[in-house]
């Protein structure tokens, strides 16, 4: 499907500091413009015969017919704009046909994240895992992610050196574009994660400061193919993104128990609607419940802003933009009758 021009750009995307992360995602799009022109002209795709209005039908497609989100149709013009602004550099090309092709309007749509009660639920679903090991594993990836609020690849990325938990410090070094920074722990991030170290990751003792053992990962996966099923030190990200969600639909699993046994039909409305969130958990969700915790708690932007990393205030603005549990709540209370009076007074009848 590339051809060898794409495979040049692809390559330069290393010389110019691309992040494989980035780099990823730029293939992705790539792939998916070039299966889309090539299915239209049933012939191999040849950025030289691309024009303006095959980005204006490949833009209608994605909208229209296939439903992809504004942000996601996008991205994918800002990656074939500058891939074509580097063609027309290096002379392959004589114009940039995506020049004019404008992005599509959209409205700030907030980050989908969990709400406490469904982030609760997740740190609890921890307990059900027999192995102790795996428990203190599980517990400690949790509390980077909910009260920390890092990536998931950063989580993976971590070092031993990385965590003091005397001064309550973390450091991420290979945060998004190569930029570091260093985050305060909360104290329950702390405990789980003094418990982790203790008893699975360095049960005797931390390794000397300036070790070769202290640049290994903080997070241990377990190999389960080897007999006894050690552990190693290191998580890939898929395994972290998987059992993130195996754990969401456990704590969505025990919160439809306690739904059942609710007699307050308002609290078991309430769980109900975190078990439909919980069985789609996934790592980001938590990063974006926690930057609403910090807001919602008093805490200022630019605080925000430093501890996710963001390069740019408005990046970090989009969390102030009201959820769609804000907004279903506001119309709740707009209602002729509040709805927990309402259920209420219905259940006062039985």
């Amino acid at each position: 499907m590339f051809d060898h021009l794409l495979e040049r750009y692809v390559a330069s995307l290393t010389t110019a500091g691309k992040t494989p992360a980035t780099q990823r995602a730029i293939r992705s799009d790539l792939a998916q413009f070039c299966a889309w022109w090539e299915q239209m002209h049933q012939r191999p795709f040849d950025l030289t015969q691309v024009v303006e209005r095959d980005l204006r039908a490949w833009k209608t497609v994605r909208q229209q017919e296939e439903g992809a989100a504004p942000a996601t149709i996008n991205r994918g013009l800002s990656t074939l704009r500058r891939l074509c602004t580097w063609a027309v550099e290096q002379q392959l090309l004589t114009e940039n046909p995506v020049k004019d092709v404008a992005d599509i309007p959209s409205t700030p749509v907030s980050p989908r994240s969990l709400p406490d009660l469904a982030v609760d639920a997740l740190l609890r679903a921890t307990r059900a895992e027999p192995d102790l090991r795996l428990r203190l594993r599980d517990e400690a990836l949790l509390a980077l992610l909910v009260y920390a609020g890092v990536r998931i690849q950063e989580a993976c990325d971590l070092q031993l050196r990385d965590l003091d938990l005397a001064s309550g410090t973390l450091v991420v070094r290979s945060g998004k574009g190569g930029k570091a920074r260093r985050l305060p722990v909360h104290s329950e991030a702390q405990r789980a994660l003094s418990r982790y170290l203790q008893e699975v990751r360095c049960p005797e003792g931390l390794p000397p400061i300036g070790s070769e053992q202290e640049r290994t990962p903080l997070l241990v996966g377990m190999q389960r193919a080897v007999a006894g099923r050690p552990l190693a030190p290191g998580i890939k990200t898929r395994v972290a993104r998987q059992r993130i969600a195996q754990l969401g639909k456990v704590a969505a699993t025990q919160l439809e128990e306690a739904a059942t046994r609710e007699r307050d039909l308002a609290r078991a409305e309430q769980l109900r609607a975190c078990v439909l969130q919980l069985e789609t958990a996934a790592p980001h969700q938590l990063r974006h419940s926690f930057a609403r915790r910090m807001l919602k708690t008093g805490a200022q932007l630019p605080e925000v802003q430093r501890m996710l990393g963001h390069s740019r205030l408005s990046t970090t603005g989009i969390y102030l933009t009201p959820s769609e549990e804000d907004i279903r709540a506001a119309v709740e209370r707009a209602g002729l009758y509040p709805t927990r009076l309402a259920t209420e007074a219905h259940s006062s009848t039985y």
